[in-house]
């Protein structure tokens, strides 16, 4: 599950980096503010699995009596 996560987060990345220079290439403001949102939202995605990958580990650690 966090593997996918982590997956969709850098793919949106990806396509948010392409459609932010594509925008800055064609003066395109859309696209360009378009590019940053996804770019951003993928990075949201891929930290906040993180995040989800240290709170299960914390808590393996603890239930295993391990801190």
């Amino acid at each position: 599950m966090s593997r996918s996560e982590k997956l969709k987060g850098r793919a949106a990345q990806v396509r948010g980096k392409a459609k932010e220079v594509a925008g800055r290439a064609t003066g395109n403001k859309r696209l360009l503010s378009r590019g940053r949102f996804e770019r951003f939202k993928g990075e949201a995605l891929t930290r906040g699995s993180g995040l989800k990958d240290s709170v299960r580990k914390t808590l393996h650690g603890l239930r295993s009596g391990r801190t």
